[in-house]
């Protein structure tokens, strides 16, 4: 495994990239490091240990090594390596990855409690479900539009206007595959190699995974676990450079459940005006929402600006109604952008099953109930989760929307660990399973992201777990 990354065209182009920017020495070394720990570690640490070396070194010149390389990759296989490294050097392992290596080299057994992932413990309420059963024997599930079907569209808009507050047209609006698909190509559509996008620290995962498959590079602006996880829009000012290209909110956050009030919202919305940036707004927990309201910053635009495709703003139905495994969500932007993201999405994979939009459609047209006793599942789990935080004296914040919470785990007088070390420790002794706060940005290294999704009893014996773990 070591002789064959060493000896591949990509690794060397990336040294070579490395001698022009004159890190000859220290990239070496960082990559030797890597290989060296992960020929003494276990498989979880060398993948661990090896992409933190790397990053060590080459963090703050990145893009342009990147860049360098690439041109001097010359086959489809190397070009492959290349991308596969990238993609591995800005992410981290997945709870759910460090589960399962444990799991299949029997240092533990399966989790008691999972508080590692943001799945809904509900299952798809009966009427979505019924409407994709009655589909498949009425309708020729045929080819469709690559933006969805318009009878789709012509309902979201009436959501859109009746629940997000601004008004849209169908052709404004396109299916995808989930929110990520969503995401994924509104970035295709809008930054390629050489742009900078800012996103949150902490920030979903797959933002990265995602850029660099676009050849963008993420550059991080901080939100304070102080002030509720939110940010200080006049800090964000230094990090713009000629090549910043598209900004990235989350409200309601994953993994903080921030909620960005309007004030902040308006004033992230005049920055990106500032700056001519495109405002990307993640806004798939948009009815998970538990004090306070959720804003959209296309609520606070203008209809030819909106048409200018300032706004990009991205919704699921995964969160929402259940729907996780259907894969479906949308996107909504102005008229011009929209026609390269319809291209994307056309190019990716057609279209979304009929059978899927079908329950889609069931999803809006049917009882609203379900959305509502969900969300109040949510909060309610989210006050037994703060109750016992504010009993062990770890609370730090109380979560507004979506459904996490991240939990502070250093402790006085305790030896330090990261979130990623303690989630491991945590797994193997305590059978209890949490996301490490590493994976999510180095300002949340120090805490583990919990899920409100899990039962009531599994979030009071998991907060417990967690606490007194934390204070050993």
């Amino acid at each position: 495994m070591d002789e064959m990354l060493r000896n591949t065209p990509a690794y060397q182009k990336i040294l070579k990239g490395g001698r022009a920017e004159g890190l000859e020495e220290g990239l070496e070394k960082g990559l030797e490091k890597g290989l060296e720990l992960g020929r003494q570690e276990t498989l979880q640490r060398e993948l661990q240990r090896q992409r933190e070396a790397l990053l060590d070194v080459i963090r703050a010149r990145f893009p342009k090594i990147v860049r360098q390389a690439k041109k001097q990759v010359a086959s489809i296989e190397d070009t492959s390596i290349l991308l596969h490294l990238i993609i591995k050097m800005t992410t981290v392992p997945t709870a759910e990855e460090a589960t399962q290596l444990l799991l299949a080299r029997g240092e533990v057994l399966p989790p008691a409690v999972r508080l590692q992932i943001g799945e809904p413990s509900f299952r798809t309420p009966e009427h979505i479900r019924m409407a994709a059963y009655q589909s498949i024997e009425r309708e020729p599930l045929t080819y469709g539009p690559a933006a969805g079907w318009s009878w789709l569209r012509d309902l979201l808009a009436a959501k859109i206007e009746r629940v997000n507050g601004y008004a849209v047209e169908p052709e404004q609006i396109a299916i995808a595959a989930g929110g990520t698909g969503a995401i994924l190509a509104a970035l295709t559509a809008t930054v390629g190699p050489g742009d900078e996008v800012l996103i949150s620290d902490p920030h979903w995962p797959q933002y990265l995974m995602q850029l660099a498959c676009c050849g963008a590079t993420a550059v991080h602006y901080p939100l304070d676990p102080r002030n509720e996880w939110l940010p200080d829009v006049a800090k964000m000012e230094r990090l713009v450079t000629p090549r910043t290209r598209l900004l990235i909110i989350n409200s309601p956050g994953n993994p903080t459940g921030a909620v960005f009030p309007a004030h902040l919202m308006a004033e992230l919305l005049d920055f990106a005006r500032r700056h001519d940036l495109y405002l990307l707004s993640d806004e798939c927990y948009d009815e998970l929402v538990f004090e306070g309201e959720h804003v959209s910053p296309a609520t606070m635009l203008s209809r030819d600006e909106f048409n200018a495709g300032r706004v990009i703003c991205v919704y699921t139905f995964s969160k929402t109604y259940a729907m996780t495994g259907w894969r479906i969500g949308y996107v909504v932007t102005g008229r011009q952008l929209m026609k390269t993201i319809v291209d994307v999405l056309n190019a990716s994979y057609t279209n979304i099953s009929t059978l899927v939009q079908r329950a889609a459609e069931a999803a809006l047209t049917g009882p609203q109930a379900c959305v509502a006793e969900m969300r109040q599942t949510y909060q309610r789990r989210r006050d037994l989760a703060v109750k016992l935080l504010k009993e062990s004296g770890r609370y730090v914040y109380t979560p507004h929307g979506a459904f996490y919470v991240l939990v502070y785990v250093r402790s006085p007088g305790v030896t330090r660990r990261s979130g990623r070390q303690f989630a491991l420790d945590l797994l193997r002794e305590r059978n209890v399973a949490v996301a490490p706060g590493s994976g999510f940005g180095s300002v949340s290294q120090e805490f583990v992201r919990i899920t409100l999704a899990a039962s009531d009893e599994e979030i009071e014996r998991g907060v417990r777990e967690i606490c007194a773990f934390a204070d050993r």
